[in-house]
């Protein structure tokens, strides 16, 4: 009698439809994949319909050149399959997710929705429409995405594309130098760019993008900066660990970004490239006017790193307030008290430039979040397009801060002013090399600006403030300041009145069609 009804069992059991012995299956072994272990730890029915998995993030390899320093393992993506109908639990362990990604095609992304997808903190519990879902800590950004944007780009005006030189596992670090080439290069400011050196920072990869699209755009402001600016981007300096799938590292476990000081034995060939091309680019005291190194952190704000006044130089930390005053300023994303301060140091490539150029070149870290830009998860979440409008926002940041444009969003200083004292101090924020403050009422600077394409602009004034106050309000920003109609292409001529003790800066045009 037991007999028979362990065969009846057996046979109901072979009757009913997708019973949970084909378990979901996880992969890793595609690019930029990484998954250290995946367990069941519960199933709760016979159907396994409910399962919970704890996902275990592997770590880098341990870094034989800074020895303390211990491994990262916060990057993962993975597949898993066979999930379909099934309700997913996801633990992930050792690492640190706000809110991470899933794909049905491994090209369009969505967040799991906090605080309902997201359970619990880095808990993710949802019902999948499709067998085959990818899962990311952030939104992927890969090495083959890059080398197809490359080839797009290779045929754009003014576009170069070139390798400084191999990394470790024989990858080009290929970089693109963006200008009119028809004009000299002569004059021109010079900015170099680079990004990526920790491969699980993906959402400075969309930012840089969306630089790099808005320099290149068909428009007026785009082609003014190609005329007078000569742009060095290096996306990738890191192309091994992208590859990879790590956290923070280059193929051998170092971390690149703190490779700077290091005896030449202890350099990794991705950041000897890096100098070499530093070095031969700039040899002839035709320095770099501006260095920016992307990257992205776990904190839930944009930040850039200012270095101390007193590791550097009054007038250095005066160049940091105002350009990231100028990045801060008429934006939702980024405040005043999200930027952050350091020490001067040489293992990092800003100590690199600040012992062999001082002043010359402004180096900073520039930081875009994973989660979100304010502080509040209830803020402004990040996603690809407002990482792309970041990107395009430090574009106009530079050009304002270096005076590059002279079409479409034209910086203009004061050319002339009656009744003002001249001021060139170190302890106010503003843009060029001078400002006026008015000696009593009725005083007027004037500005004067060549060749500016007839059209329609926005114009704004720069709110000369102390350079303690970062972006403070009414100080250290632009300020509307009137509508101006230019009726034909030509000479430009503003002036403004100022009561006593006033402060003039520059002016900003910004066209509006």
């Amino acid at each position: 009698m037991k007999r028979i009804s362990i065969i009846l069992a057996l046979s109901l059991l072979a009757m009913l439809p997708n019973v949970s012995y084909a378990q979901v299956k996880f992969f890793s072994d595609f690019e930029c994949g990484r998954l250290g272990n995946a367990s069941l730890k519960d199933s709760s029915n016979i159907y396994a319909k409910k399962l919970v998995y704890e996902i275990v993030s592997a770590k880098d390899p341990d870094n034989p050149v800074d020895t303390l320093l211990e491994p990262s393992s916060r990057w993962f993506y993975f597949l898993m399959t066979g999930v379909k109908g099934k309700d997913i639990t996801l633990k992930f362990i050792d690492t640190d997710p706000w809110a991470p990604f899933y794909s049905y095609d491994n090209k369009e992304w969505t967040r799991y929705e906090p605080k309902k997808e997201m359970i619990d903190e880095f808990v993710a519990r949802k019902t999948y429409e499709r067998d085959s879902v990818w899962v990311a800590y952030c939104i992927p950004y890969t090495n083959s995405r890059l080398d197809e944007l490359m080839g797009e780009w290779f045929y754009k005006d003014g576009v170069r594309i070139y390798s400084i030189g191999k990394s470790y596992q024989g990858r080009d670090m290929n970089l693109m130098v963006i200008t009119n080439n028809n004009i000299p290069d002569r004059g021109k400011k010079r900015i170099y760019i680079h990004g990526r050196v920790h491969p699980s920072e993906t959402p400075c990869s969309w930012c840089l993008e969306g630089l790099i699209e808005e320099l290149l755009a068909p428009t007026e402001f785009a082609r003014s900066l190609r005329d007078n600016a000569v742009f060095f981007i290096l996306p990738f300096t890191n192309p091994d660990g992208v590859a990879l799938g790590y956290s923070r590292c280059d193929a051998i476990g170092v971390n690149n970004e703190i490779n700077y000081d290091r005896p030449d034995s202890l350099t990794r060939p991705e950041v000897k490239n890096i100098k070499k091309f530093v070095y031969n680019t700039t040899y002839g005291l035709n320095e770099f006017d501006m260095f920016l190194n992307f990257h992205s952190q776990i904190a839930p704000h944009m930040t850039y790193w200012v270095h101390t006044e007193e590791t550097t130089s009054p007038l250095y930390f005066k160049k940091e307030q105002a350009f990231t005053s100028l990045t801060i300023a008429d934006n939702p994303m980024f405040a005043k008290d999200m930027l952050s301060f350091s020490k001067m140091a040489p293992r990092y490539i800003e100590g690199y430039f600040w012992n062999n150029y001082k002043e010359r070149t402004l180096a900073l870290t520039h930081e875009t979040p994973y989660s979100f830009y304010d502080k509040r998860e209830d803020g402004i979440v990040v996603t690809i397009e407002n990482l792309k409008w970041m990107g395009k926002k430090t574009l106009w940041a530079i050009s304002d801060y270096l005076g590059i444009a002279k079409a479409g969003r034209v910086v203009v200083e004061p050319t002339r002013a009656s009744h003002c004292q001249k001021a060139e101090d170190l302890d106010h924020i503003y843009t060029g090399d001078r400002y006026y403050i008015a000696e009593k009422d009725g005083a007027t600077v004037s500005y004067k600006h060549k060749d500016l394409p007839k059209g329609n602009y926005e114009v704004y004034r720069w709110i000369v403030g102390d350079k303690a106050l970062v972006n403070a309000t009414g100080e250290n920003c632009w300020e509307k300041l009137s509508d101006y109609v230019q009726d034909s292409d030509g000479t430009m001529n503003i002036s403004l009145q100022l009561n006593e003790g006033q402060k003039a800066g520059s002016l900003l045009l910004v066209k509006t069609e």
